[in-house]
């Protein structure tokens, strides 16, 4: 029997924050907006760490707004309790995006052996939004003497 997915075709639409949507339950840090800061045109990598502060063995995965400009290192993965995992996240757009515009959900669920083929994790999630302070290199070309 197949099944139709029914919310499958919103995957590529960011989503919004939703009423009673479960808490992030892991420790994510920092607890804090996304800032890109640097060199345009440069990629540019920021950390996160979530630690799982439950007694239960859980998956993360992470989803940007916009996969043409952002790179997550280890955007799905399982941690076991106690232990942190280390999230590399790179801008590398060739222009400045809109403050605010773009965002980070951080997705975790319990997690057993049997159920690490159901890839969705919705048991909590946080969204981090995205700032940006990046310089540009026109003035200089010219070198200064």
């Amino acid at each position: 029997s197949s099944r139709m997915a029914v919310n499958g075709g919103d995957a590529a639409k960011p989503e919004a924050a939703k009423p009673r949507e479960p808490p992030f339950g892991l420790k994510l840090e920092p607890d804090a907006k996304v800032l890109f800061k640097g060199k345009l045109g440069e990629p540019i990598t920021i950390e996160r760490t979530i630690t799982n502060t439950t007694p239960d063995r859980q998956c993360y995965k992470i989803k940007c707004t916009a996969n043409d400009i952002f790179r997550v290192r280890q955007p799905l993965g399982f941690i076991e309790p106690k232990e942190t995992a280390t999230i590399k996240i790179s801008f590398t757009g060739k222009t400045v995006p809109e403050n605010l515009k773009h965002f980070f959900a951080f997705y975790h669920t319990k997690s057993d052996k049997k159920t690490d083929g159901d890839k969705n994790p919705r048991q909590g999630v946080c969204r981090q939004l995205c700032l940006f302070e990046l310089t540009e290199d026109k003035k200089d070309e010219k070198k200064v003497r």
